[in-house]
């Protein structure tokens, strides 16, 4: 996604998750950090070590309840950006989601929604 597209995208309500799910690394089994936020078409997690901006990694974002018959959602993406705040104990890093499909889409929208944090108001 480049430029005005880009923009589109980061435009998008991001929904705070109200639960602690494990960002697992497909390929190595090791946990990367915890989803902080989400939308359809990337997300915020929280690390102990500062990821590497264009790096693409194979993530497992673990569920606590299954959503459509899997405890856990598959997608690969790109680290877009990676902080540490001032005075912060972890590392923040945003991700990019690659190649959502209809069926990946409609899952991630399923999680975002189960899990979305309750504001009250």
């Amino acid at each position: 996604m480049a430029g005005e597209a880009m923009k589109d995208a980061r435009r998008r309500h991001r929904e705070v998750v109200d639960h602690y799910m494990p960002v697992i690394d497909r390929s190595s089994g090791n946990l990367i950090g915890y989803l902080t936020d989400i939308t359809i078409d990337g997300g915020m997690i929280q690390t102990d070590a500062p990821l590497e901006e264009g790096q693409t990694l194979a993530l497992r974002i673990e569920a606590a309840e299954p959503i459509e018959g899997d405890a856990y959602i598959d997608v690969d993406g790109r680290c877009v950006w990676s902080r540490k705040g001032r005075n912060a104990v972890f590392h923040h890093a945003g991700l990019q989601f690659l190649k959502v499909d209809d069926n990946l889409r409609d899952r991630i929208a399923e999680l975002a929604e189960r899990y979305r944090l309750a504001v009250s108001g």
